[in-house]
């Protein structure tokens, strides 16, 4: 049978192990990146100009009145200090009758570095400009 101080010992590991498995979680690099696009999706440029590549799609987005786009993430180089992902932005619209009418898609590749368990961006590329992809009759 365990002694108290055992059971505390072994108590106290098991919460920092979940504290730690919580907060790695909480700060992989596509979350890291996630909170920037919505960080700059929630923020409005009134005078159109940014050198900022995702305020720039934002702003292609509004411009176009268009809905929130789908966002999704590839990582593409991966090593214990560094991620290369590239995130890719679409906005599909329907016509009345339900049928796709347009969609609009953008590519950015995103480079991130860790220090002990926090990623941080180092700098985002556009790869492809946000653009009107397709065009359906």
């Amino acid at each position: 049978m365990l002694t108290r101080k055992a059971a505390m010992i072994i108590l106290a590991l098991v919460v920092a192990i979940i504290f730690v498995a919580i907060y790695t979680m909480a700060n992989s690099p596509n979350r890291v990146i996630q909170t920037y696009i919505s960080e700059q999706f929630a923020t409005t440029n009134p005078s159109g100009s940014s050198t900022d590549p995702v305020a720039q799609f934002n702003q292609y987005v509004t411009d176009h009145q268009l809905p929130t786009p789908t966002v999704t993430f590839n990582t593409i180089k991966k090593t214990f200090s560094s991620r290369e992902v590239l995130v890719s932005f679409a906005v599909f619209t329907y016509a009345e009758d339900g049928q796709l009418k347009n969609i609009h898609s953008g590519m950015l590749s995103f480079s991130l570095t860790r220090d002990l368990l926090r990623w941080q961006i180092n700098s985002i590329d556009i790869i492809n400009d946000m653009q009107l992809a397709n065009n359906t009759p």
